[in-house]
């Protein structure tokens, strides 16, 4: 049993949830890093709203909460349940403007049942907007009944939380890979840009993918000092993309914990490191 309070960092990846835990002191030093296996995909466990799946989830998160002592738990949620946009300032601080456009995004859906988070962003002409659907909420929820103190936070405020780490000011693009959804989000001078995401098939469709969707994000074809690398299937996906990217453009992998900036008092791992990023910057993340 670990003295004190920590935090604890989630991110899921097929069959995988992955966390980080670090004592609410600690700064940048990690007490653990893992991984836990469970024999269903947890997309999937979401998308059917499956109970009796999710209960399977919070009994390892219970688990790791009482060994730990924990009293805060951020949660990467997938992307697949959420909606991301950029909305002009203007209609933002209007809220009829505000409201009709999620009305128009919600397709049909009820007010009350999407959950809506508002970002600023590098022009402050905009404001970025991040829908999650409440069916994912509830999911999440039934994952974490035992833990008073939960956040869930969309896969860009990982790049939001490695800035603040990092402190990088500069402009760089963070690509989080997994196996059916690619993540593109853009940063500038300490803020973001934009984000989206790909879906794809096969790796082989995420060329034309890309070009589909940056002829319509100008932000998609600007000039990225940085690009960061994490999750599952990098390899593939970096294969794919790269011939997309400025050529001038340092391609980082987060893959160890000197990439990640961090410590941890255990340096080798059964799994790749950079499946467990997204955990590790959750478990950082200053209130």
């Amino acid at each position: 049993m670990s003295e004190g309070d920590h935090i604890l960092g989630i991110c899921f990846s097929g069959n995988a949830l992955y966390y980080a835990l670090r004592h609410v002191q600690s700064g940048s030093a990690l007490r653990y890093i893992g991984k836990a296996d469970f024999s269903f995909s947890v997309e999937e466990a979401f998308a059917a709203a499956d109970e009796a799946l999710c209960s399977n989830i919070n009994t390892t998160i219970q688990r790791l909460a009482e060994t730990w002592s924990v009293n805060t738990v951020r949660i990467v949620s997938f992307p697949r349940f959420e909606c991301w946009t950029s909305l002009p300032k203007l209609a933002y601080d209007n809220s009829s403007e505000r409201e009709a456009h999620l009305s128009l995004l919600a397709r049909g859906r009820q007010r009350n049942l999407l959950e809506t988070t508002w970002f600023e962003t590098s022009n402050r002409d905009f404001r970025f907007l991040s829908i999650r659907e409440h069916t994912m909420v509830e999911m999440l929820n039934a994952c974490t009944r035992s833990i008073s103190n939960t956040e869930y936070c969309a896969d860009f405020e990982v790049g939001l939380e490695w800035m603040r780490h990092s402190g990088s000011k500069g402009s760089f693009l963070s690509v989080g890979c997994s196996d059916n959804t690619v993540t593109v989000s853009s940063f500038l001078l300490g803020k973001l840009r934009a984000a989206t995401r790909l879906n794809y098939r096969h790796p082989d469709d995420l060329a034309y993918s890309w070009r589909q969707n940056e002829a319509h994000l100008s932000w998609m074809k600007g000039y990225h000092e940085d690009i960061l690398m994490y999750g599952s299937n990098c390899s593939n996906i970096l294969n794919r993309l790269q011939p997309m990217w400025d050529e001038s453009a340092v391609v980082r992998r987060i893959n160890s914990l000197d990439d990640m900036q961090v410590t941890a008092d255990e340096h080798t791992y059964s799994f790749p490191l950079e499946q467990a990023f997204p955990a590790v910057m959750m478990a950082l993340k200053s209130d």
